[in-house]
């Protein structure tokens, strides 16, 4: 077992959940994928990528310890070259917390999706990451959520979006600005995931706060 792993599983099973911090700390702001902002270490933000490989995260279905074809990690930053699976998502499941991090298409009509509090196989509870329905809520049932394609930038630059979830409750914010709130979320907790939709995009400075 790597020192991750044991490093992971001994602080799920005592209750601690900053498990990114401890795991990462002692590596320097460019081997996690981007420096955190004195803002977000005051607020308790930690990467969720080491800028390196997958440590932390898992692919659906597979069962090998090497990363599939169509995912990689280059100059801290993950890759997706295209496919319609696997989809990459957390080892551990969240309940509540605000995520943020960037991502970019790497042509036109491009397709993905971000995955909050989804089953293992990362099927349900997506903000939608296709070219016209960005950030439109599919796979399950939240009230509010919308469609903000005139919020993100053009293909090839980066964008970055903020996600908070707080019990039932989801807020969206697009390249800083506030996009839509929405209620309905269920379940109370689950897995965190990238799709891998056909297209080829790329996903940058993974940072997450959990919160009771």
């Amino acid at each position: 077992m790597s020192r991750f792993h044991e490093c992971t599983k001994t602080i799920w099973r005592t209750g601690m959940f900053c498990i990114f911090a401890v795991c990462y700390s002692t590596q320097s702001p460019s081997a996690v994928g981007g420096e955190l902002t004195d803002e977000e270490k005051d607020a308790g933000f930690v990467a969720m990528f080491n800028g390196t490989d997958f440590n932390g995260w898992r692919f659906t279905g597979e069962d090998s310890d090497e990363p599939p074809e169509n995912w990689s990690v280059e100059d801290g930053v993950i890759k997706l070259s295209g496919g319609g699976k696997p989809h990459l998502g957390t080892v551990y499941e969240f309940a509540n917390f605000e995520m943020r991090f960037e991502w970019r298409a790497k042509r036109e009509k491009y397709n993905s999706g971000y995955f909050i509090r989804s089953p293992k196989n990362l099927g349900k509870n997506q903000l939608n990451l296709a070219q016209g329905s960005e950030g439109n809520f599919i796979g399950g049932k939240l009230q509010g959520s919308k469609g903000v394609s005139d919020l993100q930038q053009p293909v090839g630059q980066w964008n970055e979006w903020r996600v908070l979830v707080v019990d039932d409750a989801v807020t969206f914010w697009c390249n800083g600005q506030l996009a839509w709130k929405g209620t309905g979320l269920e379940p109370e907790k689950g897995h965190i995931g990238l799709q891998a939709e056909g297209a080829p995009l790329e996903f940058r400075n993974l940072r997450i706060r959990q919160m009771k």
